[in-house]
């Protein structure tokens, strides 16, 4: 028996979900020549096909918050290009809120409502791009004399979580974050505790703490997110246990057992739903 409450929860109706994707290739009978049927290594094409390929991004909302106003911070651009941060501690330093917006490091893009208000009779656009990437020939925004404007637009942002803004002419600048990108959580592991054939998304790192036991680590906290595991062999005999949290807010714990109650080291796949 696996011993914490939280690891001993079998995912039975995950495991079997995924039977039917792979088939009878993919599968191992239980026997007595195949006392651990989860250590044969699976199809790795099939299991690949589980899983996203990872630049399918999952958007998470935030409540409306401002990260950024020339007109408190900065100053207008003035045919020019400047880099905002979208991931900061406290956005003051670009006019906006005093403390954060809750958007993580690992943010892919960020989903802003930009305002423009033209400076000195101007009409022109606003171009925004993940900095250090090539500057896109679509404009974010057109203004005009004639008044603010506003448009909701999905920027991308680099690993540093920047994005530039540029415009031909005269503008001031505003804009406030509804939500952000990032990339699905998932792994599958071999009974080392390595990810098994490059499949992961959003893993920072997989470590074999003992027999049966990984700790397996993601890129953000990941404590408010639920787990679910299942052999990737998706042996009958096996309990793919996992407990988000457990050695950190990064870091889900994972634990097998064989239906005898000992713990056995073999294949997995955990995915988080966030």
């Amino acid at each position: 028996m696996i011993t914490s409450t939280r690891l001993r929860r079998a995912l039975v109706a995950t495991a079997g979900a995924a039977a039917l994707v792979l088939g009878a290739t993919a599968a191992t009978a239980s026997g007595p020549d195949t006392p651990n049927p989860g250590t044969a290594a699976p199809d790795r094409a099939a299991v690949s096909a589980l899983f996203p390929a990872g630049s399918e991004l999952q958007f998470v909302a935030v409540a409306p918050c401002r990260i950024l106003d020339t007109r408190v911070a900065g100053g207008k651009l003035v045919n020019t290009s400047r880099v905002f941060d979208a991931t900061l501690g406290s956005y003051a330093v670009q006019g906006g809120k005093a403390g954060s917006c809750g958007i993580p490091d690992s943010a892919a893009s960020v989903v802003l409502n930009v305002g423009a208000i033209s400076q000195n009779g101007s009409t022109a656009h606003v171009t925004m791009w993940a900095t250090g990437t090539p500057e896109p020939l679509a404009s974010i925004i057109n203004y005009s004399p004639a008044g603010p404007v506003a448009n909701m637009a999905t920027i991308p942002v680099n690993s540093s979580g920047q994005f530039t803004a540029k415009t031909p002419k005269s503008v001031h600048l505003f804009a406030d974050v509804a939500g952000f990108y990032v990339k699905p959580l998932y792994a599958a592991v071999s009974p080392s505790g390595t990810v098994y054939a490059g499949i992961s998304s959003g893993i920072s790192s997989v470590t074999h703490t003992g027999t049966g036991m990984y700790a397996v680590t993601f890129n953000r906290d990941v404590t408010g997110c639920a787990a679910t595991t299942s052999s990737i062999t998706w042996a009958s005999n096996l309990d793919v246990s996992p407990d988000v949290g457990v050695g950190g807010a990064n870091t889900v714990t994972v634990g097998i057992a064989n239906d005898a109650n000992v713990m056995t080291d073999a294949y997995f796949v955990l995915h988080l739903a966030c």
